[in-house]
């Protein structure tokens, strides 16, 4: 095992070599899927419904040995393009600003750990103190989950004293939207297809939306073609490690440089397709071999109209045995909760609290 100081040397080095894309302006109005034939040529078909085995819209892959296919060459480790570093001196200053933590690499897997709802809310009050003292007003329909089959975010939300409103997939392209600020698609994503342009709409009018997992090849690619896609790749359930690539402050406040990342069994590698609009939050180092790209993405963050959209790579509940379900595998050094749940709590909070 390596020292404490040559392990935070070789990660240093290691995250100089991790590119984040600068967020792009995207249109405020969104395309509708009516459209697209006309328009994208990565259309392969339509079904009535976006499954993990029927796909309706594929985005065409890269090509990897061109320098302008959008995404990563052939042979490289890291993302490029060019656009942003977090590096040597500036990071530090980066990190204090956007309110990181700076810990230590992980170097070997943590012990998982009892939270109870007290440990969640204490971060809450830490980090949101001014809405952590009006949560209790927040309109339960503001905060809108989907169930999911694998992941269950209002555990997490219930967890923080967020107030929200979960239905069925079925259910979504028959609800209003226009006092919804947050949609959370839980894995795995699979939505009917006339949902979907409802959720483009949803984001271009500056709501913002919050994929996990398997909702990647389900239906975020289908919703907004050309940002991301899944790469073939796949996890195995293990705890890895994690490390911010870029500080997004609205994201990664009240969190640390480096932790472990709870992934499920099969966690969907990303492919990112558009590097200048798609920022990459967190990577590991243990997913690097596992990942066709050899890039190790655990989130991403790409603004689309007036809102936004974060894809986890994993969970945002605990993801412990039904036995425990207090359990978490993956507490982070100094916050308690796990990094994964507390970018994707930064995320609601930050949607709930802006402006439409």
């Amino acid at each position: 095992m390596l020292p404490k100081t040559l392990a935070a040397m070789t990660s240093a080095v290691w995250l100089t070599l991790v590119v984040a894309s600068a967020q792009a302006q995207m249109p405020s109005a969104a395309p509708s899927f009516n459209n697209r034939a006309k328009n994208a040529a990565s259309v392969v078909g339509e079904t009535d419904v976006v499954g993990r085995s029927t796909m309706t819209v594929r985005t065409k892959n890269p090509d990897l040995q061109s320098d302008t296919a959008g995404s990563v060459k052939s042979g490289t480790s890291f993302l490029e393009g060019g656009v942003m570093r977090v590096t040597g001196a500036t990071s530090n200053d980066a990190f204090a600003a956007a309110g990181i933590a700076l810990t230590e690499p992980i170097t070997r897997k943590p012990k998982s750990a009892r939270v109870d709802q007290d440990t969640y809310r204490a971060w809450l009050n830490k980090t949101h103190p001014q809405f952590s003292l009006k949560v209790a007003s927040v309109n339960p329909i503001e905060v809108l989950e989907i169930k999911g089959q694998w992941d269950k975010s209002d555990r997490t939300l219930n967890n923080l004293g967020i107030p929200h409103t979960t239905i069925g997939a079925g259910q979504l392209s028959g609800i209003g939207l226009d006092r919804t600020k947050v949609i959370v698609i839980n894995c795995a994503g699979k939505l009917p297809r006339n949902s979907l342009q409802g959720l483009r709409d949803f984001v271009a009018r500056g709501g913002y939306l919050l994929t996990t997992d398997w909702a990647l090849d389900n239906m975020l690619t289908q919703t907004f073609p050309g940002f991301v896609v899944w790469n073939g790749g796949k996890s195995k359930g293990n705890v890895v490690d994690a490390a911010v690539a870029f500080p997004e402050k609205e994201i990664m406040r009240g969190t640390v440089s480096n932790a472990s990342w709870k992934l499920d069994d099969e966690s969907h590698t990303v492919r990112i397709l558009k590097t200048d609009a798609v920022k990459v939050l967190a990577v590991s180092r243990d997913l690097v071999g596992l990942d066709p790209d050899r890039q190790g993405i655990l989130a991403v963050v790409f603004s689309f109209g007036r809102g936004k959209v974060l894809h986890l790579v994993g969970h945002f509940e605990n993801n412990a045995l039904p036995l425990f379900p207090r359990n978490l595998p993956d507490p982070a050094p100094l916050i308690g909760i796990g990094l994964r749940q507390a970018m994707a709590a930064n995320f609601v909070v930050a949607g709930v609290e802006r402006d439409r």
